[in-house]
């Protein structure tokens, strides 16, 4: 694999993340469209991480607070800006385990 193709699975990744489009679809399509070999879901993988990564170092302060202010939630303090965003992520992550689970 060459590094031009690394570097167009990065642009169609990072472009197509935040879109309300699929970035795995426009992976998928990438090979048939260029004629380039399949790079396979390993690379698929390492470009979906690498985009998490990338939103994980863009929002660290808020991740860092979130994650800071657990311990407070856990013992039913919420009353740190750290421990109200944790709180919140929890409850909005309820619905989507719940349409998971069905």
């Amino acid at each position: 694999m060459t590094l031009w193709h690394l570097i167009l699975l990065a642009l169609i990744q990072g472009i197509t993340e935040f879109l309300p489009v699929s970035s795995s679809g426009h992976l998928v399509l990438l090979p048939n469209l260029t004629g380039l070999a399949d790079q396979g879901q390993l690379l698929d993988v390492a470009v979906h991480v690498g985009t998490l990564a990338a939103v994980i170092l863009y929002f660290w302060s808020d991740v860092r607070m979130g994650l800071l202010g657990v311990p407070r939630m856990l013992t039913g303090r919420i009353d740190t800006a750290g421990a109200k965003l944790a709180f919140l992520l929890m409850i909005a992550t309820i619905p989507v385990v719940l349409v998971g689970l069905v």
